[in-house]
């Protein structure tokens, strides 16, 4: 290990695979370095902004010496001479202490905040459904050529049934079945029945999805189910702490085997079934933007650990199209996740249709708006993906600027090559979903710029080729390779 006069500092988050990478570099050649978790000490992140014009991490400095990013460590390594004088910097002169934010361990933020509440309370209901559950009343019913449902009643057999097994009365039953459709317990089998009725032509059933192929299916919990932006934050914390134990020591690869073995990831799994009884409908456009962000990145980590990654274009599809959760009683794929409710029910790369028709009733929980920088917050786990982040409802627009920006602000995701013309690469997510970011390619450029942030002179250059009128878009290719130990190279 080096003995340094100086030091140096790395700005990071949990999670990160670059800010991963960077710190092992450092270790592996003895250099020990402070790291500032912005995670941990969000009001740094405003101050590193201001002095460095990044808002990607890691962001790395040698005593008051901006070095940058990984990428550009890695760069100052393989210079020998800029290389020397970083480390006769560190080695000979002690830092001005005034020069970098370096926050007092008392200054984080709660450390159990991270913590995901574990705790059930055991909601009284769930006695009333098991009694049901074993009784005679649920049957077989089709109210149609094309759907039935094995566990149906009407909402007066419900009343009837409650009466006798409790000896009260119509009032008291109707109040019961009305809690048991608030907290879907039951659902109606009508979508367009919304509460709970005392009628003999009214049909409901259990909210069942025992022999269901969704990765959430079982029997979930008997407890009390939070509200839904709630129930997301315990998961989006979970998940983040389960990615962050199981990524390898350079950032590169995900243990999904050894993540699906860990008591954390039982955790998971018990708390996902929750999701079944999940209530979207009260969140609000931004609650659902951040909820089902979190559960699509949650969703892919959860079948990737269960099932490993897909290694080819069609099972990649089957992929995107299979892989789904029981989400307030309704199913929801992947594919259904990003286009039809965050993509307000549009169509995707390879569908003919939007995912929900008129009658679905997974078409009221689609957003009103696209919000295009939904694409640089969603992870598929392959390698040219976004990285990992997760979001909250509050603060869930900066969230979505701060990952747009820190992705623009890779080569991988843009690169300007100046001449005649400028030939601007762009990722494929740009191609793919033009019709998010703009109607013509100018359009989809000047999004670009307005979105990319001020540093590293990339709006500029894209202001300056678009004032020009001479410029041509190439789109960069996308890594498909698994981020899964063990993966396609």
């Amino acid at each position: 290990m080096l003995e340094l006069h100086g030091r140096v500092v790395v700005y990071s988050v949990a999670g990160c695979p670059h800010c991963i990478a960077a710190k092992k570099t450092l270790r592996d050649n003895g250099i020990p370095a402070i790291d500032v978790p912005l995670d941990r000490f969000p009001a740094v992140r405003t101050w590193l902004k201001e002095k460095t014009g990044k808002t990607s991490v890691p962001q790395i400095f040698f005593n008051e010496q901006f070095v940058g990013g990984n990428d550009s460590l890695e760069r100052a390594m393989r210079d020998e001479e800029h290389w020397g004088r970083l480390l006769s910097d560190i080695q000979l002169n002690s830092a001005k202490e005034d020069a970098l934010v370096i926050p007092h361990p008392s200054e984080a933020t709660d450390a159990s905040s991270n913590e995901t509440r574990m705790s059930c309370e055991a909601d009284p209901l769930a006695d009333v459904v098991e009694e049901l559950r074993a009784s005679s009343l649920p049957h077989h019913h089709r109210p149609s050529l094309f759907s039935s449902s094995v566990t149906a009643f009407s909402g007066q057999e419900f009343v009837e049934w409650y009466k006798q097994t409790k000896a009260t009365n119509d009032s008291e039953g109707v109040c019961v079945g009305s809690e048991l459709v608030e907290k879907k317990y039951i659902l109606p089998v009508d979508n367009s029945v919304q509460d709970f009725l005392n009628n003999p032509k009214v049909f409901y059933s259990l909210n069942e999805w025992r022999e269901s192929s969704a990765l959430n299916s079982g029997t979930s919990e008997s407890c009390v189910v939070e509200d839904a932006g709630q129930l997301a934050e315990d998961l989006r914390k979970l998940v983040l702490r389960l990615y962050t134990d199981h990524i390898s020591s350079d950032g590169r690869k995900v243990d999904y085997e050894s993540m699906k073995s860990s008591d954390g990831f039982s955790q998971y799994e018990a708390l996902a079934r929750q999701l079944q009884r999940a209530s979207v409908e009260k969140l609000d456009q931004d609650g659902r933007k951040a909820f089902f962000i979190n559960v699509y990145n949650a969703l892919v980590i959860h079948s990737t650990a269960r099932s490993g990654a897909p290694s080819n274009w069609l099972t990649r599809l089957k992929f995107f199209d299979r892989t789904c959760y029981i989400i307030g009683g309704r199913k929801y794929s992947l594919n259904d996740i990003e286009n039809g409710v965050l993509r307000g029910n549009s169509k995707g790369v390879v569908q003919l249709f939007p995912p929900f028709g008129k009658s679905d009733p997974r078409s009221k929980i689609s957003l009103i708006q696209v919000d295009p920088r939904i694409h640089f917050a969603l992870n598929c786990g392959a390698r040219s993906c976004p990285p990992i982040k997760t979001f909250s409802a509050e603060n869930i627009n900066e969230e979505l600027q701060l990952a747009t920006e820190s992705y623009l602000e890779l080569d991988e995701a843009l690169r300007i090559e100046e001449g005649e013309p400028t030939v601007i690469h762009l990722s494929s997510l740009l191609r793919w979903y033009s019709g998010d970011f703009g109607n013509t390619q100018e359009e989809i450029l000047r999004w670009t710029a307005r979105n990319v942030g001020r540093s590293g002179g990339k709006a500029e250059a894209l202001e300056k080729a678009l004032e020009s009128g001479k410029w041509k878009i190439s789109y960069l290719p996308y890594d498909w390779g698994s981020n899964s130990m063990g993966g396609e190279e």
